[in-house]
């Protein structure tokens, strides 16, 4: 499995209708030696060739809740945003792959990676996924505890091996050449959407002398999904591994709709609460994220740019 599809997207650019700040909202991902940047309608993607140039091309989003806006309530439109965000994320990751790594390949055989290729792939992600962040931990707590421990004993424990696996394969991860610039990349993106949510000049340099945080990262979403997992899975008792660990991935959705309305929440409103909610993932982007250099920050604004351009959204920087 390829260590890049698991670069963690920004999940704002909500397509909601119900609030008129979600206009006004950009999302992205890093992907492999670029950037994407998701708005309400399109989304763009700028990628740095080995010839040095930026390649750059932009793409309507086709939104589900915007087509079925009926759909989009509270705990249930975060599903359909998480879904459109891992398929959008594998559609650039794989289009990024093709322009940054393999034109090489693709001048002696003629083409990149075939749509057989690309499902390979995805399969085997997904299954090496969930056996690793889900059935796992979910086999070792009851081992170490042993049966006859309390319910909520179990999932405490399992909760926590599945953070600590998380947060080693991230930390992993970082020692690959590749995977750093990736989280470079990460870095930009979020620095160039702090540029324009603040309405600074799109320019490299007020680029680079933003934070590489940011509220809305999928990083943060994802531990906010681990935590609120573990009180989840309190309720569905101690029945067979296998229908645990069915269990377990039938309940993502769920998990999901919740921890992005406190994230969403969180970015309108302070409080203790949420602040306190959403700080550790803050502070695990320091192994998502890392000071980009002025290249990159120039292929995170090409993204910017496009899709601001596309979108007719007026910028006061």
């Amino acid at each position: 499995m390829s260590h890049h599809s698991t670069a963690p997207a920004l999940l704002d650019a909500s397509p909601s209708l119900a609030a008129e700040e979600s206009e006004a909202r950009i999302g992205g991902q890093a992907v492999i030696e670029g950037v994407m940047m998701r708005g309400r309608k399109f989304w763009s993607l700028a990628v740095r060739k080995p010839d040095g140039t930026i390649y750059t091309q932009v793409e309507p989003v086709n939104s589900f809740l915007l087509r079925h806006p009926s759909w989009d309530k509270p705990f249930v439109r975060g599903i359909f945003v998480l879904v459109e965000s891992l398929v959008l994320g594998w559609k650039s990751l794989s289009l990024s792959a093709e322009l940054a790594l393999q034109e090489d390949s693709r001048n002696e055989k003629g083409k990149g990676m075939g749509w057989l290729e690309k499902t390979v792939s995805l399969a085997v992600a997904l299954v090496l996924a969930v056996a690793l962040f889900i059935a796992f931990p979910t086999w070792l707590a009851p081992k170490l505890l042993g049966k006859d421990s309390p319910v909520w004993l179990w999932n405490l424990l399992e909760g926590g091996i599945r953070a600590a696996v998380f947060i080693a394969y991230l930390m992993l991860t970082s020692l690959s050449g590749e995977m750093r610039r990736v989280y470079q990349y990460h870095g930009a993106e979020h620095q160039c959407i702090h540029l324009y949510e603040n309405d600074y000049p799109l320019e490299a340099e007020r680029a680079l002398a933003q934070n590489t945080d940011h509220l809305r990262c999928g990083t943060t979403f994802i531990l906010l999904v681990l935590v609120l997992a573990v009180v989840i899975h309190s309720f569905l008792g101690r029945p067979a591994l296998w229908l645990r660990v069915l269990e377990r991935v039938a309940v993502i959705p769920l998990v999901a709709g919740i921890s992005y309305e406190i994230i969403k929440l969180a970015d309108k409103r302070r409080s203790p609460w949420l602040d306190l909610l959403v700080k550790p993932g803050l502070a695990l982007q320091r192994l998502t994220t890392r000071m980009p250099d002025r290249s990159q920050a120039e292929v995170a604004l090409a993204a910017l740019r496009e899709l601001l351009k596309r979108e007719e959204r007026p910028h006061r920087g």
